[in-house]
């Protein structure tokens, strides 16, 4: 693995969740030769980014214009149109293990990018690439310029639709965007102006306070697979249901988390916060340590899902352990549909309310 190989791989299991990022992406023909898929891929939700990599080995600042020509918009480019091909295609990978990335490829999205290292060469490049032939719509990066778009972004979802919007962006010398409150304009001068353009365009306000969210949001997530009571195979559908949140989505999660987490030093259960959007259905749970039940967490599960017509929740449980310390626990449900009626009672006998609008976090 080259050093811009190493990078990009490190940025993936940072900011696109390890789970979701596959290197050494060998799979065979269907004359059972060994191939290279790809760089890397990272699956996000139902888009998959199929990335190719070159770096420049000598610090030889001459002819780099020939050599983003010829190992850039050639080469690379023409690698990453067999890439989507053969995923197309539905390869056959040589370690299985790599094979549940393309999970439903149909439903998939694929987002091809090309990264290029020049070490600390400065020069123009072409941000995109429009396959006619293949009707590819090609990111090209400079590795400090993808390097700087995953710090700004941080969550996945805010990078898969940057990159959609960078090909338009990248063919436009004026960025326009107005709706019924304002209107935001922008010129395509750098990476930076782009990003800069996209985030007011959002309204992502990422303040250091919002920047601290999407850091702690990273780190409950590495606490799931411990503390998950529900079955620990469905940890990647829990990365994967998370990592589709958008960045507003992320904030109004750590918010509800705060709440959820001082509520359960109170010694009080409470049910009343939850978040519904986007098909990302979350349940902050805040109980005495001493109430704390899986079962009757599964059961106030499913009467929410059975009260907003729901088939999945995440439910979120928070308990203080003593007067500092607090834990949280994760439980991914999919609705038990043989016990409706017993739901649907709950629900006629009041247990419910705590959900209904009045006075309560409403769904964002």
């Amino acid at each position: 693995m080259t050093k811009a190989e190493e990078i990009c791989k490190k940025l993936g299991d940072l900011y696109f969740f390890k789970e979701l990022v596959k290197s050494n992406l060998i799979y065979l023909t269907d004359k059972k030769e060994e191939k290279e898929l790809a760089d890397v891929l990272m699956r996000v939700d139902n888009y998959i980014l199929i990335i190719q990599i070159k770096e420049k080995t000598t610090s030889n600042s001459n002819n780099i214009e020939n050599w983003l020509n010829n190992k850039v918009y050639k080469v690379a480019k023409n690698q990453i149109k067999v890439s989507a091909q053969e995923i197309i295609n539905k390869v056959n990978f040589k370690e299985d293990e790599n094979s549940d990335i393309l999970d439903n490829i149909d439903k998939c999205t694929l987002i091809p990018i090309i990264i290029f290292d020049i070490g600390n060469i400065n020069i123009e490049y072409k941000k995109s690439y429009d396959s006619k032939s293949t009707d590819l719509k090609i990111n090209i990066f400079n590795i400090k310029d993808f390097e700087n778009m995953c710090k700004c972004l941080i969550s996945p979802m805010e990078m898969i639709r940057y990159l959609k919007e960078r090909i338009a962006y990248s063919n436009s010398k004026l960025l326009i965007y107005n709706d019924e409150r304002r209107i935001v304009i922008g010129k395509n001068i750098t990476e930076d102006a782009m990003l800069n353009f996209y985030i007011e365009k959002y309204e992502l306000n990422y303040s250091e306070e919002n920047i601290d969210k999407l850091s702690v949001f990273n780190t409950y997530l590495n606490l799931f697979e411990k503390h998950c009571i529900t079955n620990k195979k469905q940890y990647k559908i829990f990365i994967k249901f998370l990592s589709s949140l958008y960045a507003k989505e992320i904030y109004c999660l750590i918010d509800r988390l705060n709440k959820i987490i001082q509520r359960g030093f109170s010694k009080e259960m409470n049910l009343n916060s939850y978040m519904i959007s986007n098909n990302h259905n979350l349940l902050f749970i805040s109980l005495p340590k001493e109430k704390y039940d899986i079962e009757f967490i599964g059961f106030i599960s499913n009467v929410f899902m059975c009260y907003f017509k729901l088939n999945n929740v995440l439910s979120i449980i928070s308990y203080s352990v003593d007067k500092e310390k607090y834990e949280l626990d994760f439980a991914m449900c999919e609705y038990d549909s043989i016990n409706e009626q017993q739901y649907k009672e709950a629900i006629t006998e009041g247990f419910a309310d705590v959900w209904k609008k009045d006075g309560i976090d409403e769904e964002i």
